[in-house]
């Protein structure tokens, strides 16, 4: 007779083969590398990732080791290796990234919790642009969805007016300013993308 296992054991069972693909993909590994890392096949591997395998501690440990992280993050046994993760509205964190002298008030929503692929935050841009102000240009892509009142965005040679419900994407090296319209300062949700190959990030 086998150990009967514990609710929590089989749970982080299920969930390996997902975790698996998920650090890979934030640790942009093929499974190629991966397998001539861990020393494993990439056709097992590929039953790890498929739910079809699930690895022995021993292998588990190889391909932590492949990863460099801990083994309890394929397993999910680390608190900071969470499936999710959830920021009431109290908890978030005010910040400015270059003061106050621009007028937009920041607040975090999930700091250090997005692995490295993307930041996110809420936004309440200024009324007025500061003196001497300089569009601002920084790495990745940006996406603003308007949650309260209205906003225009200009950029070198147009300018786009939004209201609450509606949303923007664009390249973050497009020079660009960020103004909330009377008579109310506006609620914006920001999340930018992290691309090492472009310039290092800039906010207003």
């Amino acid at each position: 007779m086998f150990p009967l296992q514990t609710k929590a054991c089989m749970e982080r069972e299920r969930h390996v083969f997902w975790r698996l693909k998920r650090l890979r993909a934030l640790k942009r590994v093929t499974l190629d590398e991966l397998a001539g890392r861990s020393g494993l096949t990439k056709s097992y591997l590929s039953k790890v990732e498929r739910g079809i395998s699930t690895p022995s501690i021993a292998t588990a440990l190889k391909i932590a080791d492949a990863l460099q992280v801990g083994v309890g993050s394929l397993f999910g046994a680390s608190e900071t290796e969470r499936d999710f993760v959830v920021v009431r509205k109290g908890e978030r964190k005010p910040f400015s990234r270059h003061g106050e002298k621009t007028g937009h008030r920041y607040e975090a929503i999930a700091p250090g919790l997005a692995h490295g692929l993307f930041e996110a935050f809420v936004d309440h841009p200024p009324l007025q642009e500061p003196p001497a102000h300089k569009k601002v240009q920084h790495r990745g892509q940006e996406l603003l969805f308007v949650v309260k009142g209205r906003i225009d965005i200009a950029f070198p040679h147009t300018s786009v007016r939004l209201g609450a419900g509606d949303c923007i994407v664009f390249g973050g090296q497009t020079p660009h300013r960020v103004l909330s319209l009377p008579p109310v300062r506006a609620e914006i949700l920001v999340i930018v993308t992290h691309d090492t190959d472009t310039a290092t990030r800039q906010l207003p």
